[in-house]
């Protein structure tokens, strides 16, 4: 879209601005970065913001954590791991759908070791709830991993699974290892892109705001980058107050006395 000048956009607001005065950007943190999941994924969980600088092995060496490729990135599987997932059908798993992976532990076959393919497989057995219970909880052994590969890198960066505190692979982790990638996790998530992800905001917006005189409004909810409200109020762009949905973590409703200059407050949609 920037190659022709963002000729798309301007032409839409040019039509919509004989309608309206202002429109809302859903999700603005798009203009930030999108979350992307891989070809071979099912699942949104498998993904990661794009762009995002990835981590690098070395960091993990500075900070004293024991860096060990198969453990973090790819699928942990063990006999615990299959009986809570799979109860009393952790056997006919182990048969059907995995290999020894040495260790104590399991690897996927190659036939299975995808989301998608594992999709394609159920996508020829009968819908019941044995396959499905069974095709879900394939999903969650293929997403039981910390980290994700970058691709291309060789094998030297990577980026964090979200929600990685709530795999059995991190519980499975020393309490001291846990407690240092948790710092890492925290750095990759809401510091090091920022500004990184404030440029990638900056070359973009300013040439939306630019097609049209209506006010806009950006729906800015959600895992919030700290760059986000500064970039907005720079641009003059409206923020989206929700009143039970309150962005300090401490309240539970949010007052419309308190709400910023620059924004629409609304409550809920009935649903």
């Amino acid at each position: 879209m920037e190659e022709d000048g963002y000729a798309w956009w301007k032409q839409r607001f040019d039509e919509m601005s004989y309608y309206f005065d202002a429109f809302r950007i859903d999700h603005i943190l798009g203009f930030f970065r999108i979350w992307s999941v891989p070809i071979d994924s099912v699942e949104g969980i498998m993904g990661h913001f794009v762009p995002a600088l990835p981590v690098h092995v070395s960091e993990f060496h500075e900070r004293g954590i024991w860096f060990d490729h198969h453990r973090y990135a790819v699928p942990f599987i063990t006999d615990a791991v299959l009986w809570d997932i799979f109860g009393e059908l952790h056997q006919f798993v182990k048969e059907e759908f995995l290999a020894e992976g040495g260790y104590g532990q399991f690897a996927l076959k190659d036939a299975f070791n995808t989301q998608r393919k594992v999709e394609q497989f159920f996508a020829g057995l009968e819908h019941n709830d044995h396959n499905l219970c069974l095709k879900q909880g394939l999903y969650d052994l293929i997403s039981n991993v910390i980290l994700f590969e970058q691709e291309g890198s060789g094998g030297t960066q990577f980026h964090f699974r979200i929600s990685m505190e709530h795999t059995s692979s991190f519980r499975q982790l020393d309490w001291p290892v846990q407690q240092q990638l948790k710092d890492l996790y925290v750095n990759y998530f809401y510091y090091r892109q920022d500004e990184f992800w404030r440029k990638e905001a900056m070359h973009k917006l300013p040439a939306l705001k630019a097609s049209t005189n209506m006010l806009i409004c950006g729906e800015d909810l959600g895992m919030v980058p700290h760059c986000v409200p500064d970039v907005m109020k720079q641009l003059g762009i409206l923020s989206l107050e929700i009143q039970r949905m309150p962005k300090d973590p401490h309240r539970e409703f949010f007052n419309p006395h308190d709400a910023p200059y620059l924004s629409v407050v609304t409550p809920p949609p009935m649903i």
